[in-house]
């Protein structure tokens, strides 16, 4: 053991008088591959943090009810179960149903309801209107000097930094006396007017932007006629596409993987949204099969599992796709404003 360790030692500091004896650019050189070394081995670390789950919800999704109850079987499947994923489109209620609880009746067109086309709705209309009322006031606040504008400014900082789940409460008592408590009314609205999920920081962003545009941009402008409004969308708007994309894509993902303001406003069956359905998913799978209440055992639970990891995957996958189109202009942005969350 001795004579491993001496050898070992002299491999090293023979190692070290030859690095010693080499030129500056080789030193130079070996110094710069070491730290690209290092630097691809912390970053191979961190993406297998950040894709092992997904590998695990992957490989569980297309694992059979006998496979995931077998502890030898890791990872990999004996047998690939696609199965799952027609159940968990089932329990997802995905595809229109008929909510009415008499099957002889004829449903209206209005009846019929879908968690896929509710969660597109508010999570499209959404960033839509975020996208183009918080610019808005972002323009508002960024290129004009006016009387409390710092007031309003102040307010929007508050507005970040207070929980939304301090909030809700409130905000549904309020839309209860409007009553619009029940359905889309209560999340679309606010994004009209620049605040909803996170509206504060868009804003920010917003202004960030605008604020970093050359005055003379739109100076030219007005000495050519231009109003405001024209001037924002003619010229501001079109040069702040990178604060658009970011914009639009936070919320965008943050509307679809919210679980709070759906389950608060949409909680009636013809609302429901994918995040609704999803927490139910193994409920609803289980009553197509017959299996309801103190019927239910954890056995039986388990053995779903693997449908409710293909669910997430579904779930998942419009957000991965809206990533994937606007990747390149969502990095470019976040480099410039430097907003990491």
């Amino acid at each position: 053991m001795k004579k491993l360790i001496n050898n070992i030692k002299e491999f090293i500091l023979g190692l070290i008088k030859r690095y010693e004896n080499l030129g500056y650019k080789v030193k130079k050189k070996i110094k710069f591959i070491i730290g690209r070394i290092f630097l691809y081995y912390v970053l191979i670390e961190l993406a297998y943090l950040f894709i092992l789950p997904f590998i695990y919800i992957f490989t569980t999704a297309l694992m059979s009810s006998q496979d995931y109850m077998d502890p030898t079987v890791q990872y990999i499947p004996t047998h690939i179960n696609w199965e799952n994923f027609s159940k968990a489109w089932m329990g997802l209620d995905i595809v229109a149903v008929n909510p009415s609880l008499d099957p002889d009746v004829t449903p209206a067109l209005g009846d019929y309801y879908s968690t896929l086309l509710n969660t597109v709705i508010l999570s499209l209309g959404s960033a839509i209107l975020q996208s183009i009322s918080c610019a808005l006031v972002g323009y508002s606040l960024g290129r004009f000097r006016f009387k409390g504008r710092m007031l309003i400014m102040l307010f929007v900082i508050i507005i970040l930094l207070i929980p939304p789940q301090t909030l809700i409460t409130s905000s549904f008592f309020m839309w209860s006396q409007l009553r619009m408590a029940e359905g889309f009314y209560a999340i679309l609205i606010p994004t009209i007017f620049g605040h909803g999920l996170r509206g504060a920081l868009f804003i920010l962003i917003y202004m960030y932007f605008f604020q970093r545009i050359p005055d003379v941009m739109d100076d030219a402008a007005r000495i050519d006629g231009a109003g405001p409004v024209r001037v924002f969308a003619q010229i501001m708007f079109p040069l702040v596409k990178s604060a658009f994309t970011i914009v639009f894509i936070f919320s965008f993902v943050w509307h679809w993987n919210d679980n709070q303001e759906t389950i608060t406003y949409t909680y009636l069956p013809q609302h429901n949204t994918l995040q609704e359905a999803l927490s139910k998913i193994l409920t609803n799978y289980l009553s197509e099969l017959g299996f309801s209440g103190g019927a239910v055992s954890e056995a039986m639970k388990a053995t779903a599992e693997p449908v409710l990891f293909a669910g997430c995957l579904m779930v998942m996958l419009p957000v991965l796709l809206v990533y994937l189109l606007g990747q390149k202009k969502l990095v470019a942005g976040i480099e410039r404003i430097g907003v990491i969350e």
